[in-house]
C-alpha cells in the first residue's frame, strides 16, 4: 500500500432478523448529523447539484476569496475534529494555509471554485458525491478522509442502519473508487480499500495536542478506591463480554472498586450502586480535559473481532496514554501494533473469562500499572503528537 500528502484557516463553525432499535434522548444530537434524507430526497438531491454542476464548469474567475483546502463534511464530530481541523489549524499557524469548513449542505459551486483541493470527510450521501464529480471538471484535487469501515457495519443500530441504506452503501463506494486520494487512520482499513477499490491509499495515524493538554490542570493523587473507567460513545455489542466480567468484579472486590463510564453506560449496570456516569455529547478538547482529570486507575477499551471494528484507528490507546491511564485493551490488529503485554497495555481475548482475569491482574499489580502508565504516555508522545500528524499530511497529501 502506498504511503502518501496542499495549505493555510477559516473555519465556519463542528443471520438473523435485527431488533427494532430507538433512540435514546442523549443519542439524538450525536445522530441527528447523520439523518438527513430519506430514499424520495435522493433523486432530487442528484438532480439539483446536476443543474449546477453543469453551470459550474464556466466559472473561471470565482468572486470568493482563494482557499487552499475546502474542507466538505459529513457532520461536526470528534473524528473531524482529531484528523481534520486540528492538523489544518496548527498548519494555518505554520504556514498561512487558509481552510473553510463546510457541511455538505452549505456548499456552493463558487466555494469549490474558489479552492485548491476538496478534502472530503465521512461523505455518503449522493448530492455529496455529485460535489466531488464537480470538483474533478473544475480540475481540482480531491481527497477522501475515512476512519469507518461503512461497507461493513451491521444495521444494529441507528447509525449501523443509516449507513446500511443501498443507496449510501453505492454512493460509498463511489467515493472510495474515485477520489483522487483516500486518507485513512488505520492500517486494516487502508489494505481493504487498497485490495478492493483505489490503489492512492494513504495511512497515518491521528494526533493528539499533547501542548495543549500539558497546559490543563491534572491530578494524580491516590484514591482508597480502585476506579476502573470508559470513555466513548455507545458500543453495545463490543460490551457483551465485558458487562459479566465487570459485575464479577464488583462482587468479588465489594467497595474496594468503583467504575466510572464517560458517554455511554451499558444499561445492565445503569443501576449499580458502584458505577458513575457522565454523559458526553461535549466539544472534543473539553471531553478530552475532563478524560485528564479522572485519574482512573484502570481503562478499558474493548473490541470485538469483526471486520468493522479492524478498520478502526487506535484512538483509545492514544487517549488513555495521552492522560496517563493504564488501559486493558481487545486483543485486536488496532490495538496489538502499540501494546506490548504489561509494558505499555494489557491485552485481553474478547470473552467474559480473559477480561475478568485481566481486569483482575491489574488490580493487583499497582507496579505494572504504573508502567504502563508511563509506557503508553511515551509512546504517545513519540507517535502522535500534534506536529508528527501534520508532518505527515504536508509530506503525504498537501506535498508542500
Amino acid at each position: 500500500m502506498v504511503l502518501r500528502k496542499k495549505q493555510r484557516t477559516r473555519i465556519k463553525l463542528r443471520q438473523r432478523e435485527q431488533p427494532t432499535v430507538s433512540l435514546r434522548g442523549y443519542q439524538k444530537g450525536r445522530i441527528d448529523g447523520y439523518q438527513k434524507g430519506r430514499e424520495e430526497g435522493f433523486q432530487q438531491g442528484r438532480t439539483a447539484v446536476q443543474v449546477i454542476s453543469n453551470s459550474a464548469v464556466a466559472v473561471l474567475e470565482p468572486e470568493l476569496p482563494k482557499l487552499d483546502l475546502l474542507v466538505i463534511t459529513a457532520g461536526i464530530i470528534p473524528s473531524l475534529e482529531i484528523g481534520v481541523i486540528q492538523p489544518f489549524n496548527e498548519l494555518n499557524k505554520r504556514e498561512n494555509l487558509q481552510f473553510e469548513v463546510k457541511l455538505e449542505q452549505e456548499v456552493s459551486p463558487e466555494m469549490i471554485a474558489a479552492a485548491g483541493t476538496i478534502v472530503f470527510v465521512r461523505n455518503v450521501e449522493p448530492s455529496a458525491y455529485a460535489l466531488l464529480e464537480l470538483a474533478h471538471q473544475l480540475k481540482k484535487q480531491s481527497v477522501y478522509v475515512i476512519d469507518d469501515n461503512f461497507l461493513e457495519i451491521q444495521p444494529t443500530t441507528p447509525v449501523g442502519q443509516y449507513y446500511c441504506d443501498p443507496v449510501r452503501r453505492e454512493t460509498s463506494i463511489k467515493f472510495l473508487k474515485n477520489a483522487k486520494t483516500i486518507k485513512v487512520d488505520s492500517p486494516e482499513l487502508g489494505t481493504y480499500i487498497h485490495e478492493r477499490f483505489n490503489k492512492n491509499v494513504i495511512y497515518f495515524p491521528g494526533s493528539v495536542d499533547l501542548e495543549w493538554l500539558d497546559r490543563q490542570s491534572r491530578s494524580d493523587t491516590e484514591e482508597e478506591q480502585i476506579v476502573i473507567g470508559y470513555a466513548g460513545g455507545e458500543k453495545v455489542e463490543d460490551f457483551v463480554p465485558v458487562i459479566p466480567a465487570l459485575r464479577e468484579i464488583l462482587d468479588y472486590y465489594g467497595g474496594f472498586v468503583r467504575l466510572e463510564f464517560f458517554g455511554y453506560l451499558p444499561a445492565d449496570l445503569a443501576n449499580h450502586p458502584s458505577v458513575n456516569y457522565v454523559g458526553g455529547g461535549m466539544e472534543y478538547k473539553q471531553f478530552l480535559k475532563r478524560l485528564n482529570r479522572c485519574n482512573w486507575d484502570i481503562g478499558i477499551a474493548p473490541l470485538a473481532d469483526n471486520l468493522f471494528n479492524r478498520g478502526k484507528t487506535n484512538n483509545k490507546f492514544r487517549e488513555y496514554g495521552a492522560c496517563r491511564i493504564p488501559a486493558i485493551y481487545s486483543n485486536s490488529p488496532v490495538y496489538t501494533p502499540w501494546v506490548t503485554q504489561g509494558v505499555s497495555g494489557y491485552l485481553v481475548e474478547h470473552n467474559k473469562k480473559a477480561w475478568y482475569e485481566g481486569i483482575k491482574a491489574m488490580i493487583e499489580d499497582p507496579p505494572m500499572r504504573q508502567r504502563i502508565k508511563e509506557n503508553a504516555e511515551m509512546l504517545v508522545r513519540q507517535h502522535f503528537s500534534l506536529s508528527t500528524c501534520v508532518d505527515s499530511w504536508k509530506k503525504y497529501i498537501l506535498k508542500t
